[in-house]
């Protein structure tokens, strides 16, 4: 009795670990086929390929390539992957896609052959062409065209105005304090009297800049980063009255026929700190950085 019972107990310890090891086993080869499926549920999904049969990409506020050579009846794609809003508009106003938002593509197939010139409406100087060709007709050459001056032509839109103007009220300030700074230090009172002018310049100029500005901004809203555009638009609004301030100020100063204090200057080292942080808003809206 004694022997079948040893005998019944090493067959029981036997058979758990048949089963121990049967389940590690399975345990064992199921835990691959575990991560692999966790492995595909966590990936990224391909994006799926354009139906276009050429693209151009909007990107550092320009057309890439600025040049595509297409035949009727194939589609293009302009895809934005810059950081503001741009448009494709053809020169002769056969078409206009509106604002493609940063992100977004638009397409446009071709009906027939020719030149197709556009534009993006907020950013002027982006230009590109499309070229057009049948079956029968040669490809247009590659070769080095040579250098060409573009041709000057006046504004015509905010867009155009709001950098020529940026120009003179950018320039004027830095060097009116910097003429005053090279006065104190050769102690020429000619300097001085030069550094009063423009700031009186820049007063002058400078409200022509920020009508300029929100004229713009009224006409392309949508087309600018909103975060950027506020804060822009604001600051520059603020230093059309400082600088009506400052060139008080500073013919205040010239009449008396003294010396810029320690004060004026660095009041005007504040502001022209404040300019250049201006600029680099406006830089970031129109090149994308």
């Amino acid at each position: 009795m004694k022997r079948l019972m040893r005998g019944w107990i090493m067959r029981q310890r036997l058979a758990i670990l048949l089963l121990f090891s049967a389940v590690s086993v399975t345990a064992a080869h199921s835990r691959p086929s575990l991560n692999l499926l966790v492995l595909q549920s966590s990936g990224v999904q391909p994006v799926a390929a354009s139906t276009a049969e050429a693209q151009v990409v909007m990107k550092a506020i320009s057309f890439q390539p600025a040049e595509l050579t297409v035949h009727p009846g194939e589609t293009v794609e302009w895809k934005n992957e810059d950081i503001v809003a741009h448009t494709v508009t053809a020169n002769d106003g056969s078409f206009d896609s509106g604002l493609i938002q940063p992100g977004s593509t638009w397409k446009m197939t071709i009906k027939n052959a020719g030149t197709l010139e556009y534009h993006c409406r907020p950013h002027p100087n982006m230009i590109a062409k499309l070229i057009a060709v049948s079956g029968t007709q040669p490809e247009p050459g590659k070769g080095n065209t040579g250098f060409r001056l573009p041709g000057l032509t006046p504004p015509r839109s905010p867009q155009e105005l709001h950098p020529i103007l940026v120009n003179f009220t950018a320039a004027l300030l830095p060097l009116a304090l910097l003429s005053d700074l090279l006065g104190r230090l050769l102690k020429r009172p000619p300097l001085h009297s030069a550094a009063a002018w423009m700031v009186l310049y820049a007063a002058i100029i400078t409200p022509l800049t920020g009508l300029a500005g929100w004229w713009w901004k009224s006409q392309a809203a949508g087309a600018l980063p909103p975060n950027l555009i506020t804060v822009h638009q604001w600051l520059g609004t603020s230093l059309v009255v400082v600088f009506a301030l400052l060139a008080m100020w500073r013919w205040r100063i010239q009449k008396q026929g003294g010396v810029p204090t320690i004060g004026y200057l660095i009041f005007t080292g504040i502001v022209v700190l404040a300019l250049i942080y201006q600029g680099s808003l406006g830089g970031a809206m129109v090149f994308g950085r």
